[in-house]
């Protein structure tokens, strides 16, 4: 798979993720609004003729079935029959008549992170992960296929040597040819410090030093004379790859 799929396919579980966030937000909106409209209903049919008593606030937010909104709910009246139940400063309910002319309606004041916090999240923390885990395989694995044509492309074995891509031999000693030889058959072209040491030097106790030198030595001889590179993956083991 080239970068420009992977990346397009992190761009759809993005925008999946997204999407989902935002319908999850709004749905989470509907819900207030249907418990405010609930709750102000049930409170008007308990008792018509004591519902403007100062326990109503009280029985409002007993009805109330989102235990965020508890605290927080309040009841707005209107006089006007085309008052606005709409404000910029919050969420509403529908409104309720409760006297000729006059009508009431819940409404809270919420921040954005307050209604997030109480939205269904597993939908989108699922496109989430998915997106997190495309995009570690894609910057994990598909590079290296990259690497691995280059690398391909950039050696040639003849006989007891190896030539560059232009057919000049490369100057090499016995070990490094080994080594090359080692990379070119490992997966992804990547061995592990331990499979280095045990291959050339399986006797000494901490060949470290001797390891890093002819790692050293490898590396300066191909980027002199390839497009090659050896480079550390987090000091655990090292790759051969091709620009």
């Amino acid at each position: 798979m080239k970068r420009t799929h992977a990346l397009l396919v992190v761009f759809m579980f993005a925008f999946a993720t997204l999407c989902t966030a935002v319908s999850d937000y709004q749905a989470v909106q509907s819900r207030i609004a249907d418990d405010l409209t609930q709750a102000l209903c049930r409170t008007v049919a308990e008792g018509p003729e004591d519902w403007l008593s100062t326990d109503t606030i009280r029985r409002y937010r007993n009805h109330l079935q989102l235990p965020q909104l508890r605290d927080k709910a309040v009841l707005l009246l209107c006089v006007a029959a085309n008052a606005e139940t709409a404000g910029k400063d919050g969420l509403s309910g529908q409104r309720v008549t409760v006297r000729p002319g006059i009508s009431a309606y819940g409404r809270v004041t919420l921040s954005t992170f307050d209604v997030w916090y109480m939205a269904d999240h597993r939908l989108s923390l699922f496109f989430t992960l998915l997106t997190l885990a495309w995009m570690a395989f894609s910057l994990r694995y598909i590079p290296r296929r990259v690497a691995v044509v280059a690398v391909k492309d950039s050696l040639v074995r003849e006989g007891n040597r190896y030539l560059d891509a232009t057919g000049r031999p490369l100057h090499l000693t016995p070990m490094q040819r080994q080594l090359i030889d080692m990379f070119l058959v490992a997966p992804a072209h990547e061995l592990t410090k331990e499979e280095i040491c045990a291959a050339f030097w399986p006797c000494k106790d901490d060949p470290s030093d001797t390891l890093y030198a002819l790692i050293s030595r490898l590396k300066a001889t191909l980027e002199s004379q390839t497009p090659l590179r050896i480079t550390s993956e987090r000091g655990r083991s090292y790759r051969l790859t091709g620009e």
